[in-house]
């Protein structure tokens, strides 16, 4: 009785380890794929503390379409460090906060600019 005891005991412990390597495994992939990770070097901050702000992933961005007319945008910065989604085809900016579009119709327009306009002829 004593050595199913014991052996019950080893085959608990064997299990636990197995668990618990299987939970640090998928909590390690599971970063891999964190917002931002690629372009960061720093932990994300919150943009009122004054700290440097998340950008987009580049895999975001590849998937990313302006909701009014479909087509890609691009990444731009401005003199102040703010992020944008420019549509170069109508001069839509979109803003990023954190990390994060604002892809709404609405903030497109507010934010128009012709200059950005790239004509094709």
């Amino acid at each position: 009785m004593k050595i199913v005891l014991r052996l019950l005991g080893v085959a608990a412990l064997i299990a636990l380890g197995i668990v618990i390597y299987r939970a640090v495994r998928q909590y390690r992939e599971d970063s891999v794929f964190d917002l931002g990770s690629g372009t960061q070097s720093s932990p994300p901050s919150s943009s009122s503390s004054g700290g440097e702000s998340r950008s987009i992933s580049p895999e975001l961005l590849a998937i990313l379409a302006d909701p009014g007319d479909k087509g890609p945008v691009e990444l731009m910065r401005d003199s102040e460090g703010k992020e944008w989604l420019v549509n170069r085809r109508n001069g839509y900016r979109y803003p990023v906060e954190d990390g994060i579009p604002i892809m709404l119709l609405e903030e497109g327009e507010k934010n128009r600019d012709e200059s950005l306009i790239i004509r094709q002829e």
